[in-house]
């Protein structure tokens, strides 16, 4: 099964991230851009798991 979830500023609670995966992909820090990782650095981020339970063509269409 597969999820959509966010990663979140911790300052502005802004969504910086919307992604898809499936077991601990929402918590895993590496295999990330430049640009996720100097916000996390900065500002930290919470996440959020928005929807789960989803085949893997639904967390794909909706990730988008």
């Amino acid at each position: 099964m597969f999820y959509i979830y966010f990663h979140i500023n911790k300052e502005s609670g802004e969504i910086f991230y919307v992604g898809k995966g499936s077991g601990k992909r929402a918590y895993v820090k590496s295999h990330r851009s430049i640009y996720w990782k100097r916000i996390v650095a900065k500002y930290g981020y919470e996440i959020v798991i928005k929807e789960d339970s989803l085949t893997e063509k639904e967390s794909a269409e909706r990730e988008i």
